[in-house]
Parts: structure tokens; sequence; C-alpha cells
């Protein structure tokens, strides 16, 4: 048997030590002298330690912390990773309706456009690719995705008709079919509520604040005196009470992070059952303030008050980059902008001279230089990565990261190399399994 290389041994509280796997997010709970016999079994040969305590060591291999010596434990990942990666059972359909929006964040990277917005042409042919999509037979479940620039800018005129002839394409080849918008919240009304009603279908939401009132309106305001921050929170409030499913994402900075575990006192009127049920938060770090600090103390912290006050709550260090990666890892996927150039992330400016290919009159998908195979093949060819104790997590990140360091021939790490912040991933699903077993028990 061998140590697998996706275990680590980390303080946990008082004088107990952690021993986790990433491959099966497994832990157990060692005490001083269970951790010196371990460590005393990696370094001088693992299978000694049956002898000495073989109880223990049975105890770890039926936990998986011990692995047979023949098995290669990456290629047990990229087995998983490509499976999911290269399932033909989903498909995810990304429009942006228009590169326009009603704010300008500073941290936004892509280029608005006040005029753009999705013509007739441009209609019918992703029409043609709904229809060409849901007709496939490996197909089980279809969802339809909205992004932009702000996608309900112009939703009566370009967004209706294509849900509609999504909804009618999805019955008419038995295919399971979801909607999805990610938006900024301010345009949500009764008459969106309305509509999805009349089609007996809800669709789910990303809706994005950044910060607790004052901070957010200092970043996303309708004019120097008014703000957007209590009309986006009476939009989640007006979404989730009709049972539309709703991610918070909270959008955090050094500067902004401190009071945000306030947001859930704006809910307060909120059902119980609901919050639960219709509500999560979902925190990010702005990418321009990402740096190695102990932020994420605090983010623990307000986390954990977000969830003692009722609400469901995830921050940044709890990756699943293998078992739920990406849309844009995933073969079945496709974005599509308003101009009918395609690509495969939304974490990019939408310019054509960034694109990956275009949508022609048939409906048909012409990607460019090879970009979809190149991209599909990208992972795993990350040195530092091969030997990592979080590979089964993060996974080294998407596959956008992989293929621009890959082509470039650079080595990477998301976490900068650095044990420490991967610790925080260690520690944070640790976290995360504790507190679902106590809410079993």
């Amino acid at each position: 048997m061998k140590y697998s290389q996706f275990n680590s041994l980390l303080p946990y509280e008082g004088d107990k030590y952690s021993l986790y796997n990433s491959f099966n997010n497994n832990v157990i709970f060692l005490d001083p002298v269970l951790k010196e016999l371990l460590e005393a079994g990696i370094s001088e040969g693992i299978d000694n330690l049956q002898e000495i305590y073989p109880a223990f060591y049975e105890h770890l291999i039926d936990n998986k912390f011990l692995v047979e010596e023949s098995l290669n434990e990456v290629e047990a990942v990229k087995k998983i990773s490509t499976g999911v990666d290269e399932s033909l059972r989903f498909y995810t359909l990304t429009i942006n309706p228009t590169m326009n929006c009603n704010f300008k964040c500073y941290y936004c990277y892509e280029t608005h456009i006040k005029k753009s917005r999705m013509e007739v042409g441009e209609i019918q042919r992703i029409q043609k690719f709904i229809d060409n999509t849901a007709s496939k037979k490996e197909l089980e479940e279809f969802t339809l995705s909205f992004f932009g620039g702000e996608p309900l800018l112009y939703f009566n005129r370009n967004v209706i008709p294509v849900i509609d002839h999504f909804l009618i394409s999805c019955k008419i080849n038995n295919k399971a079919g979801n909607i999805a918008f990610t938006t900024n919240g301010y345009l949500i009304n009764q008459e969106f509520i309305d509509y999805f009603d009349s089609k007996d279908i809800k669709c789910s939401l990303q809706i994005t604040l950044d910060g607790y009132r004052e901070e957010h309106d200092k970043v996303r305001y309708v004019s120097k005196t008014k703000g957007s921050y209590f009309e986006i929170i009476k939009n989640v409030k007006l979404l989730i009470q009709n049972h539309f499913f709703v991610t918070l994402r909270i959008n955090y900075t050094d500067d902004n992070l401190e009071d945000t575990n306030k947001i859930p006192l704006d809910f307060a009127d909120v059902a119980d059952d609901i919050k639960e049920k219709y509500l999560i938060f979902d925190f990010h770090r702005v990418w321009q303030n990402d740096q190695l600090d102990d932020l994420n103390l605090m983010l623990d912290k307000n986390l954990a008050a977000i969830r003692d006050d009722g609400f469901n709550a995830k921050g940044t260090y709890s990756p699943n980059n293998v078992y739920d990666s990406c849309y844009a890892d995933k073969r079945n996927s496709v974005v599509i902008n308003y101009n009918g150039d395609i690509f495969k992330c939304t974490a990019r400016d939408f310019e054509t001279v960034n694109r990956a290919g275009y949508i022609d009159e048939e409906g048909g998908l012409v990607w460019e230089n090879d970009y979809l195979e190149r991209r599909m093949s990208a992972k795993f060819r990350n040195k530092p990565c091969l030997s990592c104790k979080i590979m089964p997590l993060c996974n080294g990140g998407c596959s956008q990261h992989a293929m621009e360091h890959g082509e470039e021939g650079n080595d990477y790490c998301i976490y900068y190399g650095d044990e420490n912040e991967k610790n925080k991933v260690v520690n944070t699903k640790i976290q995360d399994i504790v507190r679902e077993n106590l809410q079993e028990a």
C-alpha cells in the first residue's frame, strides 16, 4: 500500500489533527499519538504501521487514505474529469442578447456597446441551433442561459422569442429544459414573474451585490444621488417569494467584506422556508483585489454568521472542479454573442478578435483554429497540478487557465503555489463535512 498523494495532514482544534483526502472528500481526526505514528509510517514505510497498529492501518485502508501501490491516482482523476467534460447527456447554451448594460462596474472585463442587440437573423440562427441540439438522441437535459451585458435590457424583443422557441423544441424532442439568467437584478419586475408563470416554468438567477448597502452603491449606482442596493434586494425578495431560485453572488474585496454579514438582515421579513429553499449567498473575491492575505478568516466568520441566520452560503475556498467543472470546460457548451460570434467562456471580453468561431446560417457552430479540440485537451498538462494534493478539487482551475498557460509553455498555480492557500481549501472542505454531519445528526 502507499500513502495517497491527495492526503493532507493538518492541525485541527485543540491538540487534534485532521487527515483529509481530496479525491474522496473524506476526513478523520487523529490525536497526537496517532499523528506521530502516521508520520513515522510515511517517512519509514507505511506498511510498517500494519505491525505497530494493525487496526489503525486497516482503518486508513478502509477510508482510502492508503491505496494500492499500483494505483495511478492522477489517471483516476483524469478518468472522472474526462467523463464529466465529454458527456453528451447535457448541453449548456449561453446567449448574450446585448453587450449594453445599465451599470458600469469597475471590475467588469467587458466592452459595453450601447446599440448592441440581436437582430432577427441572429435569433433565427440560434433557434435553428436549438432545434439541432434538442433533436440529438444522447441529450437528456438542455440549459438555456442568458448573460451579457445586461440580458434583461431587451427582454421582450430579444429574450422571449428565444425562450418560447426553446420550450417548444424541448417539448417536441422530449428533453428536460432549464432556463437561467446572470443579471444585476435591477430590471426584475412583476412582468418578468408573470411571463414565466404563464409558461409554467421557473428560471434560476445569479444576481450580484458589491457589498452591503453603502459599499454596494459606491460601485453600482443609477446616479450620483441614487444607488441600486435596495431596489435589487426588493427584486430578489420578489423572485424568491414567487419560488424562483436565486444565487446572490457577493463580489467582495478587503474593503467591503466586513459588513457583508449584515446583508441577511434585509431579508428578515422573508419566511424561513422560502429563504432556505430558494436563496443562497455565494462569495467571490473581485479579481483585481485577489492577493495573498488572511481575508479568508473574515470570510469564514461572515459565512458562519449568515448560516446561523438560517441562510445557505458558500465561499471561494470550496472548489469542486472535477465532479462539478465549469460549464465552459464541457464539450457540450457554447456562448453565442449578440452578433453571432461564439466563445466558450463568459469571463472574457467579447470582442470579435477574441472569438472562438461563429454560428452559421443553418445554426451550426464553426470553431476556428481548432479551438474546441485545443480547449478540450488542455487539462492535465500542467506539471505542478500533477503532483498537487488538492488536484481532485482544483484541477488547475478551468480549461481557459490550462489552455492559455499551456500554449505559452508556462507552469502555473491558481493558488500561487502557496501551501497555505491550498490548506485554506482543505480546511474549508473539512468545515463543510463537519457542518453537514452536524445537520444530519
